[in-house]
């Protein structure tokens, strides 16, 4: 049993102390065939020892002859090594270390301490130590000298004593348990955590691999040096090299000037930015060279070819280059690679962090139970209630500070935005996404014949069955088949990483299935426009508004898509000879549809080379200035969202501009910067001729728009609507229900449906009813206070602002209608108890003045 006096000082430790972590990540990418997992093999396998790796290669390919097989997905390979200050070897720590080294953790920092007091005290012992050895412990470590000092420990002492917890009875654990350990507080050299991620080639993973870079990693990206002459392997190349930019933080360098050229060699150390970038030239073996030249001097003109296309600032990332032969070279080629990493690793900002010791507690915890949860994915609330189970718990910023250091090294996935999605085993989340998400040479054989139209559907429209995903649950030689009782919960993962979209349906009876913009290779048959019938006759096309970037990542438009499937249906289109419709969903284009009953208004999203385009298709209305800053605005919200919040790629931005909607752009020539200076008329190049300037996408040059009253009073009643009296229905099913769809998925036509369907809350029964559900205004009487009334009085306030062809609202109806939402409100804050009133929320919108975007979102909304 641990002596009490243990527990205060070792809480004090875990409060106090802090470790240097040094962390080194690892992250291999390439085209596919380019020798990426050969050069992995090479890289931890010095011919001395097998560091794990063959073994691990051979159980791939079912303990036969060790070969190479191409990467399907990510492969994420963990290893503990030892590392030596002066020749930079790996040495692999074997065995099961991982109890000892968290104890090695927790005391080095007092190892200076611990020596002078007591050189011998962790002894391998069957018997542990007695309570004697405890105390010497505690005291080594703790060492109060003054009477202040000792005092304090008494009393914390004393409370523990007095009031037993958790946290104490883990800390005796702990205590019990680390001198149990075989703890060497002795050794010299410096630890590092190696964790390498093999990226698999294929182009149909490019878009989840976002999810998997960090600017704290060293990027070794591979290219054969004989596809010198190759277009794709420029492109590839080129790809990666702008994909790490975008993870530059300009804001961390403490040098941001521009150079004027790409001289890898002479670049100063001031203007190198991080994560630093090792090039790999593979297959040097097969690069042809004359007699007496020297093969390096071939090879480095191969990868000049490379980099000559890569912007002067991506290529400051680039710290040197290597030209290798997996199957040629010896160990030593590898050996000046390996040193080369960890000296650049010793100079990045990751390396000797301090990290707080009472975050290795948290570690302990979360490795036990990353392997009893069915699925390793948890919540920011379930964490902060396991912190609990730690020595010392953690506030909310602490929390945040230990899952965003952890994400940064990928060593779980933690997005601000959704908290709710804590991915504790990110191999995991690979090996998922891969299951739906990868090339078609690795689908699974079985029932390919029988689902041969549906894969087809997936591989080239993007869209996947349901039929396809229950076989993809259902085959065990996957890791989802597991989990198939979590089937929903992982398709929910999937839906909040934006890898897939929940197609919308039309009716119950139709079977859902989703949309997976990242695997959409088909393109538009015959031009867009013709397809939709626009012409001047039947449609009216607004400007295009144009997002410019210096570098548009590959990823972005996809997770832009699936923000706007969650607001907007996508477009439906019949082709010709075709009796059945197909979705407008196409590689680089795609339709929705911003009124969804009517159809009389779409919205058109395109790409070109680092350029996002969207127009308007208008088949009914005239287009007026401003008419569509609300898209705009929500279109600029959502792209920020996705580069500053969800990925923090803090250096890519795009400026807005616009251009002539006659045509498609197929470049950034000919677009047109937004200005405060009134244009009424533009002279458009490439139509040759003069067009009159609408504005319809902001009204910067003119004065605000003159909102009525009446147009006043139906903003408010609309939001109202919308928001409150949807959050309401909403609540209220959540009582009943645990799988609804996300809240901002569900309107009051979905939500009303759903309560009578339910049948729960029937409203009072009255003589000029037909039937418990539906009627009018006059068959509710004021004394009818039932839930059910007040479902059926939400139902009658949004038709009416539905039906309405002016959206002008009266002063009368209005008060009318507030009071008796007010009424409403008051009686659903009882029966809900909501978080935040639905009454504070009402006065709050009647209170407020609405902005000229409000009026026309609104407007469009209902």
């Amino acid at each position: 049993m641990t002596d009490k006096r243990s527990v205060p000082v070792y809480l004090k430790l875990l409060e106090s102390g802090f470790e240097k972590k040094r962390d080194v990540r690892l992250v291999i990418v390439g085209k596919k065939g380019a020798g990426k997992t050969s050069f992995i093999k090479r890289l931890f396998n010095d011919g001395k020892r097998d560091t794990g790796l063959t073994s691990f290669f051979k159980r791939k390919l079912g303990g036969h002859k060790v070969g190479v097989t191409s990467t399907n997905g990510i492969e994420v390979h963990a290893m503990k090594c030892k590392t030596k200050a002066v020749d930079c070897i790996w040495n692999k720590l074997e065995g099961n270390y991982e109890e000892t080294e968290l104890y090695t953790r927790l005391l080095k920092p007092f190892e200076q301490q611990l020596i002078s007091e007591h050189k011998a005290i962790f002894e391998d012992s069957e018997e542990g130590p007695d309570h004697r050895a405890i105390k010497d412990i505690t005291n080594a470590i703790s060492c109060p000298e003054d009477t202040e000092a000792k005092i304090q420990l008494q009393e914390d002492t004393t409370s523990h004593e007095q009031q037993p917890n958790l946290s104490f009875d883990i800390a005796c654990e702990d205590i019990n348990a680390m001198v149990k350990s075989k703890v060497d507080l002795h050794g010299n050299e410096e630890y590092a955590t190696l964790l390498v991620w093999d990226f698999a080639g294929d182009e149909e993973f490019y878009y989840t691999h976002q999810t998997f870079l960090s600017p704290d990693s060293i990027y070794l990206v591979v290219t054969k040096l004989d596809e010198a002459d190759s277009k794709n392997a420029h492109e590839m190349f080129q790809l990666w090299m702008n994909s790490i930019h975008c993870y530059c933080r300009l804001e961390d360098q403490h040098n941001t000037r521009e150079n004027n050229a790409c001289e890898m060699h002479e670049s100063k150390k001031e203007d190198l930015l991080d994560p630093p970038v090792v090039i790999i030239g593979s297959h040097k073996d097969k690069v042809r060279h004359s007699k007496g030249q020297k093969i390096e001097v071939k090879c480095k003109k191969r990868i000049e070819s490379f980099v000559k296309d890569v912007s002067a600032d991506t290529c400051r990332h680039i710290r040197s280059e290597y030209f290798v032969s997996n199957t040629k070279d010896d160990d030593n080629e590898f050996q000046k690679i390996k040193q080369d990493i960890l000296n650049i690793a010793r100079g990045m900002r990751s390396w000797n962090k301090d990290y707080p010791l009472k975050f290795i507690q948290l570690e302990k915890i979360l490795q036990k139970k990353k392997m009893e949860l069915p699925i390793p994915i948890m919540t920011f609330h379930e964490l902060k209630k396991i912190t609990i189970e730690t020595p010392t718990a953690m506030n909310d910023e602490e929390l945040i500070l230990f899952l965003k250091f952890h994400h940064e090294i990928r060593a779980l996935v933690y997005f601000g935005d959704l908290p709710d999605c804590i991915i504790l085993d990110t191999q995991w989340l690979s090996n998922a996404f891969k299951c739906i998400i990868t090339a078609e040479k690795f689908q699974l054989d079985v029932g390919r014949h029988r689902m041969k139209e549906k894969l087809q559907d997936l591989n080239f429209r993007g869209i996947l069955h349901t039929e396809v995903v229950e076989y993809i649950f259902k085959d065990e030689r996957n890791i989802l088949s597991k989990h198939y009782k979590h089937k929903d919960d992982i398709l929910n993962i999937m839906e909040k990483f934006d890898i897939i979209i929940p197609a919308t349906r039309d009716s119950a009876d139709d079977k859902p299935c989703y949309y997976v913009p990242c695997l959409v290779k088909t393109k538009p048959e015959y031009d867009i426009y013709e397809m939709f019938n626009v012409n001047i006759e039947t449609c009216k096309k607004s400007t295009w508004l144009c997002f410019k970037f210096r570098f548009l990542p590959p990823h972005l438009i996809n997770h832009l898509i699936a923000s706007l499937s969650r607001k907007y249906k996508v477009a439906e289109v019949y082709a010709p000879g075709q009796e059945k419709s197909q979705i407008a969903l196409f590689r680089g284009t795609v339709v929705f549809e911003l009124q969804k009953k009517t159809k009389l208004r779409k919205l058109l999203l395109m790409t070109c080379p680092n350029i996002i385009q969207i127009q308007i298709l208008e088949f009914k209305k005239e287009i007026k200035r401003g008419m569509y800053k609300y898209i705009a605005a929500f279109v600029t919200e959502e792209i920020n969202k996705i580069i500053v919040t969800r990925f923090h790629m803090s250096n890519v931005n795009f400026e807005k501009k616009w251009e002539c909607g006659v045509n498609k752009p197929e470049s950034d020539r000919g677009l047109f910067d937004f200005s405060e200076e009134q244009i009424t008329a533009y002279y458009c190049g490439k139509c040759k001729t003069t067009h009159n300037f609408t504005d319809e996408w902001s009204d910067l040059q003119n004065n605000a728009l003159c909102i009525t009253k009446e147009e006043m009073n139906f903003t408010k009643m609309g939001m109202i609507v919308l928001n409150i009296l949807a959050d309401v229905l909403y609540d209220l099913l959540k009582q009943y229900r645990t799988n609804l769809p996300p809240r901002s998925d569900c309107d009051i036509t979905y939500l009303y449906s759903e309560h009578r369907k339910l049948n729960k809350n029937i409203p009072s029964y009255s003589s000029f009813r037909r039937g418990p559900w539906g009627g009018n205004w006059q068959d509710i009487k004021i004394s009818d206070t039932a839930t059910g009334d007040d479902i059926e009085r939400i139902r009658l306030t949004r038709n009416e602002l539905q039906h309405s062809r002016t959206f002008n609202l009266d002063d009368k109806r209005f008060n009318e209608l507030c009071n008796i939402i007010d009424h409403l409100l008051q009686r659903f804050d009882q029966r809900i108890k909501p978080a935040s009133l639905y009454t504070d929320k009402l006065n709050e919108t009647l209170a407020k003045t609405c902005s000229d975007d409000e009026v026309i979102s609104i407007e469009n909304e209902i």
